[in-house]
């Protein structure tokens, strides 16, 4: 969601890190020049029922993914830079139209001026691909011979302005993601686009650890190829949202945010959005070794095949506790609601599809230099179009070995 990159990356990131604890990954570093070089690498195997997400046609299969990768940080005073590269590789036993290799390059700097100036700069690269029966094939899984593979490029800039410890600062965002999808066919080529986002995010210090926070944000969305000819899925959106952003106070750290958004499209076949959008995090950790987490959010997404854009609702419950010091467990349960807006094909009801996923995920640090990780999830689509129901059942079985 746009927000939760703009004002909220901060308590993002603690839930992140709490969520990343889980996983006992307390990998060793030997020295490259300046740099801390880090190696990792993830053993798996998994069991999905339903591989191409269709009730109609399922599909069940194991397949082994092997996934190593590298890091390598340095750090000079309060600034660092930390950049590496990430491989998975999938292959099932059952089907090998499924299988797939996908790549990613990230890198990250972070330059602290002084006590009041810092600046934020991302990039990361996917070489990656959509499972079959997702995304843009969806209910169409088995009518595809290969996975669809893309590539999509995202550059981040973040500039802050304020000591923590103020009463006001400000966070000035700048982003561009580029998607490109491989194959050079009209229908591919359509969901080729670029976002641009700026924005910004004004905090206002009420109390020692909670914010008044203030987002303006506009994004700019810009496709490369129209399958309508004069009607293009060009868009604008601009969005207000005012909240609240609070550390850790009676156990609990958080935000919660609520606001207006605008989606202006450039084609005047096609019907302009405004509403409401919220999203809201709340992290309660009651005792050292047992956390829940809460988050829902709502915002508008880009279409992926039907309808001129998606209204998306989501919401979560996660518990994460530690039972001993080596033996921890997270469940995690969330809904979600897509609203396919805009033009509908031969005269049929706005398309709605009603989503939930239970997973629960057991870790085990047998050394320090290998962790085991058992998994069991379960999701489900119910859609207003019929074709397109499924259920699923997936088991992993995760090794992660560090140095």
């Amino acid at each position: 969601m746009k927000t939760i990159k703009m004002a909220s990356a901060a308590v993002i990131m603690l839930f992140a890190l709490s969520a990343n604890a889980q996983k006992f990954d307390d990998s060793a570093s030997f020295p490259f020049g300046s740099f801390d070089v880090t190696p990792v690498v993830d053993l798996a195997l998994r069991y999905d029922d339903n591989v191409i997400r269709s009730d109609i046609n399922a599909i069940e299969s194991w397949s082994r993914i092997i996934a190593p990768q590298i890091t390598m940080s340095s750090s000079l005073g309060a600034s660092d830079v930390t950049f590496g590269y990430r491989i998975v590789n999938e292959d099932f036993f059952s089907t090998s139209a499924d299988d797939a290799t996908d790549h990613f390059l990230f890198a990250q700097s972070n330059v602290e001026f002084d006590s009041r100036n810092r600046l934020i700069a991302s990039l990361n690269f996917e070489d990656g691909h959509d499972r079959r029966g997702s995304n843009f094939s969806i209910g169409l899984g088995e009518q595809l011979t290969e996975t669809d593979k893309f590539k999509e490029s995202d550059f981040d800039l973040l500039y802050s302005y304020g000591a923590f410890n103020a009463s006001g600062r400000l966070d000035l965002n700048f982003n561009i993601t580029e998607l490109n999808y491989d194959r050079d066919i009209p229908v591919y080529r359509a969901r080729d686009r670029v976002s641009t986002t700026v924005g910004g995010t004004f905090f206002y210090r009420i109390s020692p650890a909670t914010d008044a926070t203030f987002d303006v944000i506009y994004t700019n969305i810009s496709y490369k190829f129209d399958l309508e000819q004069g009607n293009p899925l060009d868009s604008r959106e601009l969005s207000y949202l005012v909240g609240l952003d609070w550390e850790a106070t009676s156990k609990t750290s958080g935000f919660a945010k609520i606001g207006y958004e605008q989606k202006n499209f450039t084609s005047s076949q096609r019907t302009d959005f405004s509403g409401i959008d919220w999203t809201l995090g709340v992290l309660w950790e009651p005792v050292a070794y047992s956390s829940v987490e809460i988050t829902t959010s709502a915002d508008s997404n880009e279409t992926n095949g039907e309808g001129d854009f998606i209204r998306g609702e989501n919401y979560s419950i996660e518990w994460r506790h530690e039972w001993l010091e080596r033996f921890r467990t997270s469940v995690r349960f969330s809904l979600a609601n897509d609203v396919y807006e805009g033009q509908i094909a031969d005269d049929l009801a706005i398309r709605e599809d009603d989503y939930q996923r239970f997973q629960a995920t057991a870790y085990y640090q047998f050394r320090r230099w290998l962790n085991f990780e058992l998994a069991y999830i379960y999701d489900e689509r119910d859609s207003n179009r019929n074709r397109i129901n499924y259920g699923r059942n997936q088991l992993f079985l995760n090794a992660l070995i560090t140095l």
